[in-house]
């Protein structure tokens, strides 16, 4: 049995592949198995994948076009080895990090191992490390237990915890593979549910029984700020309510539900709507002004959003928070159609000039 398999969705990256694959395969541990998953990639991904099949290591599956959830899930199934790891294969990692993370894995005997990463930013060329906050004294159960309240909802007393960046990815964690299988853990369908990754991150860690906070910093993400404030996406709004009731449904099967409604209320306000509506005024929506005023009128109209915009949770926060929540509040399209025209175009400049 290897000591990990390395899971590499494989879509349409053939610019990247290269440079993700070596550096798995460089690693200092060196029982590991990798499993390229091809989801029916069009451009010439599979090529550079299977270049790699002379080092007995790797395994290159192939399959149906089914999204980055579905194959994540199907790599799962046909892995082999003692833990999980899953590396996007536009990104690259540090040579120590498997041997790393697995070894603070076994020494514990832990479910789960967090880490942190560099954050590699396309426009500037800046790298940045993005860690976890690990407060003096705190044990990992306490650490736990804060980040599993900031993948619920935000908090409002300006905890470090709250400008913690890609907290619920499926990648800055390294997972028992036996005990991942066990509670039935599996990604869900991007294109029904966003952030398909951030349900399971939860479930993670309520069920896991021990988790380790590594310090180091050894995956590099590979970010373009650009391309994510101004890229549009259609049903925003759904996919997001769809993605707050499946952590919902989870909460009241594990009793959380009352302890953590209002906070999970306010990551639907704060989280999906507000970044819904901004949504709406992407330079690459193609929709006309009156279409864009339905898109906010029908958001402002989504029944667990009135619900949330009720709550005075997040008039405990910032000025943000509370600039929002009275925005949203007021349920008038007119009203909200205009700051977050205005808002949207403040934002999408400010990313221009960076």
């Amino acid at each position: 049995m290897p000591k990990v398999s390395v899971i590499v969705p494989v879509y349409n990256v053939e610019d990247y592949l290269e440079q993700c694959v070596k550096s798995i395969l460089s690693q200092t541990l060196e029982d590991i198995e990798v499993l390229l998953v091809n989801d029916a990639s069009t451009d010439g991904s599979l090529k550079v994948a299977r270049s790699f099949e002379t080092d007995k290591r790797v395994r290159v599956l192939e399959k149906p076009h089914g999204g980055l959830g579905d194959t994540r899930n199907y790599g799962v199934a046909r892995a082999t080895g003692e833990y999980l790891a899953f590396i996007d294969s536009d990104d690259w990692v540090d040579p120590e990090m498997l041997e790393t993370v697995y070894a603070a894995a076994k020494e514990q005997e832990a479910d789960l191992v967090v880490f942190n990463y560099m954050r590699e930013n396309l426009i500037d060329g800046e790298s940045r490390a993005c860690s976890v906050p690990l407060q003096a004294g705190e044990s990992d159960e306490e650490r736990n237990r804060a980040l599993l309240e900031e993948l619920i909802g935000p908090s409002v007393s300006g905890s470090s915890w709250r400008t913690t960046e890609m907290l619920g990815c499926a990648w800055r964690r390294l997972y028992r593979r036996a005990w991942f299988v066990e509670n039935h853990l599996a990604y869900f369908n991007e294109q029904e549910i966003m952030l398909e990754d951030l349900p399971v991150s939860i479930m993670a860690h309520t069920l896991a029984k021990k988790i380790v906070f590594a310090k180091g910093a050894y995956y590099h993400y590979r970010y373009n700020p650009e391309s994510l404030s101004t890229r549009y996406r259609p049903h925003k709004m759904e996919m997001m309510t769809k993605c707050y009731q499946v952590v919902q449904k989870f909460l009241k099967q594990q009793g959380m539900d009352k302890q953590y409604r209002e906070r999970h209320l306010a990551w639907l306000l704060r989280n999906a709507a507000h970044s819904a509506l901004v949504n709406c005024f992407s330079p690459h929506n193609p929709a006309d002004a009156k279409q864009r005023k339905a898109e906010v009128k029908g958001i402002l109209e989504t029944p667990l959003l009135k619900e949330a915009a009720a709550s005075s949770y997040l008039l405990g926060g910032n000025r943000s928070d509370q600039l929002i929540l009275r925005v949203i509040r007021t349920g008038n399209p007119s009203m909200v159609y205009a700051f977050y025209r205005f808002y949207s175009h403040m934002l999408f400049r400010d990313t221009q000039k960076k």
